[in-house]
């Protein structure tokens, strides 16, 4: 299925890297992760994703903020400050991140409705599309094709770190729904977390593999 981008040396080597990754979707160092970068900044962190909620009422707003919530998520688990410009900074990349979602939401929902599996395959192998976008490494479209073909080596563990994670983050509800303010940040920290180790950069002086 590699309709989408005629992908560069560079992003085929790091598709070929993202391959080989080793445990990227590990449940526990990826929970352990976010836990831990929620608690290092925890009002942060809380409050920039329930800004992030109240703006996505705004339907315009929605993709950019995908990509901003990603650079804001990957500052706080690498330790650096981050706030709400970070949050707001996905709206240099507005018409890309548009044309991501629109994209995203026609091959799925066609996958949904006329087979079931490849919307259902689609949903978790386009995962992290978001966060390269946010990474700039390349058009909408490259992004699409850089993260299905890294994702898909690893769907099964994509998926259920995405299940798990989802769950633990809705374990606020229980708590009058006030809990939740706190839990939300959870499943994102997780996957910009499986991001990160996906996608980590080569060791200076190791040899870059291109496929």
């Amino acid at each position: 299925m590699g309709l989408f981008a005629t992908l560069n040396p560079e992003q085929l080597g790091r598709v070929q890297r993202a391959k080989n990754a080793v445990a990227p979707f590990d449940l526990g160092v990826c929970l352990t992760q976010a836990f831990g970068a929620l608690k290092r900044d925890f009002w942060n962190v809380v409050l920039m994703n329930l800004v992030f909620g109240l703006l996505c009422c705004f339907l315009i707003t929605i993709p950019p903020l995908y990509v901003g919530r990603a650079r804001f998520h990957a500052k706080v688990l690498r330790g650096e400050k981050a706030g709400f410009d970070d949050l707001m900074s996905g709206f240099d990349s507005f018409g890309s991140s548009w044309l991501m979602m629109i994209v995203m939401l026609v091959f799925i929902v066609i996958g949904l409705v006329f087979c079931f599996l490849p919307g259902f395959y689609l949903a978790y192998a386009w995962l992290l599309s978001f966060h390269l976008l946010a990474d700039r490494r390349g058009s909408f479209w490259e992004c699409l094709e850089i993260g299905r073909q890294a994702v898909t080596a690893h769907w099964g563990w994509a998926f259920l770190l995405y299940f798990v994670a989802n769950f633990v983050s809705g374990l606020g509800i229980i708590a009058c729904f006030i809990g939740i303010l706190a839990t939300a940040p959870i499943l994102s920290l997780a996957v910009t977390a499986a991001y990160q180790r996906l996608f980590a950069e080569p060791a200076a002086g190791e040899s870059v593999v291109q496929g």
